[in-house]
């Protein structure tokens, strides 16, 4: 079993990981500036909004296969920086337990947790896509759908893992012990790894902070709440430190494949920079 949890994390990131070879100002265009013909996007939960899920589910699948060095690159520094995480789970939860006050209680429980159950993301989402609809901005609704997206597919991939990790939490054994793995088909009470609010908060953080990456305090806010978030369920000794962080990982990978599989990959432009005739560009 020693090797087991660098396997599985192995496992959930080659799945899971960003497709970031695109150019980002790709994501950063306003809706209306887009050709309707490079338009893979929709403004309102309609039948080409779903279809989008099965094709971004599919590149969620597939991401590892357009890979290029820079993301093989991170994907290898969230590996290794997880399995370093992971040698020292007691040792930081040890410390967390020793600096808990009221504040922070209430803080977590009332606050931080509730944006990665939904409790406050979920609505916050609606509110965004309803002021978009009476302002008429499209860019609003399709980042609140996207939001939507983003949190479901957060949810499924976090709760795949758990079913085939089966970790134990840090409150269920006395003493807390991170090396327990009890592997597929065992009780779901056994569901540390990975983290779905640090999951579910940054694949909807990672979408909103895309989508309005020019104004500068919105990914800030975005990413500290998410950040805030996934802090409190170590805090709350709900889960190990490197659950939250694989959770994390996870969640900010789905959000950046889902903002950029809206722009048709392959355009076909009626004159080359090198005179008459076509020219074949593909975004990667």
């Amino acid at each position: 079993m020693k090797f087991y949890p660098l396997v599985l994390t192995w496992l959930l990131l080659i799945f899971n990981f960003t497709c970031d070879g695109q150019d980002d100002t790709l994501a950063l265009k306003p809706l209306k500036t887009i050709p309707r013909d490079e338009r893979t996007l929709s403004t309102i939960p309609d039948k080409a909004y779903f279809k989008s899920w099965v094709t971004d589910g599919r590149d969620i699948l597939i991401s590892p296969y357009r890979w290029n060095g820079y993301q093989w690159i991170a994907f290898s520094g969230v590996a290794v920086g997880t399995a370093l995480i992971m040698t020292q789970d007691a040792w930081i939860q040890k410390v967390v337990l020793k600096n808990q006050n009221p504040f922070m209680d209430w803080a977590s429980v009332n606050g931080l947790e509730r944006f990665g159950s939904g409790v406050y993301t979920i609505p916050a989402l609606a509110i965004m896509y309803t002021v978009g609809a009476i302002a008429k901005d499209d860019k609003a609704r399709y980042t609140a759908l996207k939001g939507v997206e983003a949190y479901v597919f957060g949810f499924i991939s976090a709760q795949i893992m758990k079913q085939l990790t089966h970790r134990h939490r840090p409150y269920q054994d006395n003493p807390s012990n991170p090396n327990l793995w009890d592997g597929p088909f065992m009780p779901i009470s056994n569901s540390s790894f990975p983290s779905g609010h640090s999951t579910c908060a940054f694949a909807v953080a990672t979408v909103i902070a895309t989508s309005y990456s020019k104004t500068i305090w919105v990914p800030i806010l975005c990413y500290t709440l998410a950040g805030l978030t996934a802090a409190s369920r170590t805090y709350q000794n709900d889960h190990w430190f490197s659950d939250v962080f694989v959770g994390s990982a996870l969640g900010y990978a789905i959000g950046r494949t889902i903002m950029f599989n809206h722009i048709k990959k392959l355009k076909v432009l009626p004159v080359s920079h090198t005179g008459m005739g076509l020219m074949f560009v593909y975004q990667l």
